[in-house]
């Protein structure tokens, strides 16, 4: 899977996340973005762009980064055959 980007989530990111397409493959406009920790449980985000510019933000996006402030995300190019791209949370070690 190509890596689009990735991020230590923060806790500016509960209310809103711009990410960078490092890729250059996210288009335009709204797109389904959906995240696991685990391949067993999902969430699906709608994220947006402004310009050149993409993010997530609204309720469930906030639900879901504030248990995971201080965990890896990373954000990976759309598959063959899929019509969303795809993050992947990894929790911090204590």
């Amino acid at each position: 899977m190509e890596e689009i980007d990735t991020v230590n989530l923060v806790a500016n990111h509960v209310h809103k996340w711009w990410l960078r397409d490092r890729s250059g493959t996210l288009p335009a406009g709204r797109i389904v973005l959906m995240a696991t920790e685990d391949e067993n449980q999902w969430w699906r985000f709608e994220c947006g762009s402004e310009g050149d510019r993409h993010y997530i933000t609204g309720t469930e996006w906030s639900r879901f980064v504030q248990p995971r402030i201080d965990a890896r995300l990373t954000l990976y190019a759309q598959q063959d055959g899929e019509n969303f791209h795809r993050m992947k949370v990894t929790m911090r070690r204590n």
